[in-house]
C-alpha cells in the first residue's frame, strides 16, 4: 500500500510545481506531457492483467511482476527530475515526457499484478472490507511523507532552489518505492490452485469483464469520483499560492504538506472506522454516505479557503479525508465482490484482468483530467510570467474547485445507488460457489 501511494501520487505532487511554477513552462503543456504518457501506458493495463492471470511460475502469478514494477519503477522515478533550466522548453517537456511514460509502464507492471493479489488474499465478503482496510492504512502511512514532496524541495540542504532540490528529492522516493514494492513481492503468499485453471484468451477475457453489470457501475463510480478530484487538484496549488498567501510559494508548500499531513492522519484513524461500518452497514449504504460527505467538502471550500485565516481551509480536508478513506477502501473490496461474481457465471477466478480494468479506468480518467486541467488553468487566466495573479483568474478557480467535485460526486451516487451486489446477495454467491467446490472435490475423490 505505501508503494502504491508513492508511485501514484508523489509525481502528482511536484510536476505542476516544478515544471509550471519553478521552470515557468506553459500549464497547457505540462499537463499534456503527463496525460498522454498515463493514457498510453493505461492501455497496457489489460495486457499486464491478462499476462498475470495467465502466467505459471514457481514463484506465482502475482509476485514476479510486483518485484520487477516496484524496483524499475523507484529507478525511473529517480531520472524522472534530472532537467537542467538551460534546456529548452520543447526539450523539458519531450525529457519529461517520455520519462513519464516508462515510468508509468513499469507502475503499471507493479499495480495490476498487486491489485489481483488485493483480490485473491481472501475469499471471505467482510474479511475483504478488513483486508483492503490494512492495504488503506499503510497507503495512509506513506500519505504523511508524500505531501511534503514539494516543501523539502525548498531544504537548502538538498538544493539552492527547487528545481535543483527535486533531483534529490526523487532520489529519496525512489528508494523509498523500491523498499515498500519489494516487501509485498518477496513475503506474500499466493492461493496455488489459481494456477491449475486453463488459460484464459484475452478478448475473451475482456469481452467477460466489460460486459458484466456490477463492475460496470463500479467502473463509473470510480471514473466520475477521479474525474471531480484530479479536474480541479492543480487549481489547488495555484489558489494556496497566489490567493491564501499572496504570492507566498514556500509559505503555500507548508500549508500543502501541513493539509497532507492531515489528510493522511485522519485515514489513518478514520480506517478501523470504515471497516467497522463497511461490515456492520454495509457497503453501499456508507459508500453513499462518504460521497454525500465529499459533497458538503467540496461546497464548503468556498467559504473555508480565506486569505483571512489559511488554516480554515484544513476543516475541508477533515471532512474530505474519511470520505475518501471509505470510497477506496469500499470500491477495492467491492472489486473482489465482483471477482466472486464473475466466478459464479465463468468458472475462472480473473482478479488479474479485473484489476487491469480497474487500474485502466482510473489511469485513462486521471490521465484525462490530467491533460484538461492544465488547459482549465489556463482557461481561468493563469500566466506563469506573473508574480500575482488576476482576481478574475482566482474567481475562476475558486468557483471550479467548490463545484466540480460536487458534481461528480452526485453522479456517482447515482451508479451507488444502482450497484446490485448487497451484502445478501453475496453471502449468497458465496455460498453457491463453496457448494460448487465441493461438489467438484468429491468428484474428484471419487
Amino acid at each position: 500500500g505505501m508503494c502504491n501511494d508513492l508511485m501514484g501520487n508523489t509525481i502528482m505532487v511536484l510536476t505542476m510545481p516544478i515544471f509550471t511554477v519553478g521552470l515557468g513552462l506553459n500549464a497547457s503543456l505540462v499537463g499534456m506531457a503527463i496525460g498522454i504518457p498515463r493514457l498510453l501506458d493505461a492501455i497496457i493495463d489489460p495486457l499486464m492483467g491478462n499476462i498475470s492471470d495467465n502466467t505459471r511460475s514457481r514463484f506465482g502469478r502475482r509476485r514476479p511482476y510486483i518485484f520487477a514494477g516496484s524496483f524499475i519503477g523507484g529507478l525511473l522515478f529517480a531520472l524522472l527530475w534530472r532537467i537542467s533550466p538551460a534546456w529548452s522548453q520543447t526539450q523539458m517537456i519531450w525529457y519529461f515526457g517520455v520519462m513519464a511514460f516508462l515510468f508509468f509502464v513499469a507502475y503499471s507492471v507493479f499495480i495490476v499484478p498487486y491489485n489481483g493479489l488485493a483480490s485473491e488474499l481472501t475469499m471471505d465478503v467482510d474479511d475483504r472490507t478488513r483486508v483492503m482496510a490494512y492495504r488503506a492504512f499503510f497507503g495512509s502511512v506513506s500519505g504523511l511523507l508524500t505531501p511534503w514532496a514539494y516543501k523539502l524541495c525548498f531544504v537548502k540542504s538538498l538544493g539552492e532552489t527547487e528545481v535543483e532540490a527535486v533531483k534529490n528529492v526523487a532520489i529519496i522516493f525512489g528508494v523509498l518505492i523500491i523498499i515498500t514494492g519489494l516487501i509485498p513481492a518477496l513475503w506474500s503468499r499466493e492461493n496455488p490452485e489459481a494456477q491449475k485453471q486453463p488459460k484464459i484468451k484475452l478478448l475473451y477475457a475482456l469481452r467477460e469483464s466489460m460486459t458484466n453489470r456490477p463492475f460496470q457501475l463500479l467502473m463509473g463510480m470510480v471514473f466520475l469520483i477521479l474525474m471531480g478530484l484530479y479536474l480541479i487538484m492543480p487549481m489547488q496549488l495555484y489558489i494556496g499560492i497566489y490567493y491564501l498567501f499572496g504570492g507566498d510559494k514556500s509559505a503555500a508548500a507548508q500549508m500543502g504538506g501541513i493539509a497532507g499531513t492531515l489528510y493522511a492522519t485522519i485515514s489513518i484513524l478514520a480506517t478501523p472506522l470504515v471497516a467497522w461500518l463497511g461490515t456492520h452497514f454495509g457497503k453501499v449504504r456508507v459508500l453513499l454516505w462518504a460521497q454525500g460527505t465529499l459533497i458538503c467538502g467540496s461546497l464548503l471550500s468556498w467559504f473555508l479557503y480565506t486569505p483571512a485565516n489559511p488554516y480554515l481551509s484544513l476543516i475541508c480536508m477533515g471532512l474530505m479525508s474519511p470520505a475518501m478513506a471509505c470510497v477506496w477502501i469500499l470500491l477495492s473490496s467491492m472489486l473482489a465482490d465482483v471477482c466472486d461474481y464473475d466466478e459464479l457465471s465463468t468458472g475462472l477466478r480473473r482478479e488479474g484482468m479485473y484489476g487491469a480494468i480497474y487500474s485502466f479506468i482510473s489511469k485513462a480518467g486521471v490521465a484525462s483530467v490530467l491533460a484538461v486541467s492544465g488547459f482549465l488553468v489556463t482557461w481561468a487566466g493563469y500566466d506563469a510570467s506573473l508574480k500575482l495573479q488576476s482576481e478574475q483568474c482566482i474567481l475562476g478557480m475558486r468557483i471550479m474547485f467548490a463545484v466540480v467535485p460536487a458534481l461528480f460526486a452526485a453522479f456517482a451516487m447515482i451508479c451507488t445507488k444502482a450497484y446490485p451486489l448487497s451484502e445478501q446477495r453475496m453471502h449468497e454467491i458465496r455460498e453457491q460457489l463453496n457448494s460448487r467446490t465441493k461438489s467438484t472435490e468429491i468428484q474428484i475423490e471419487a
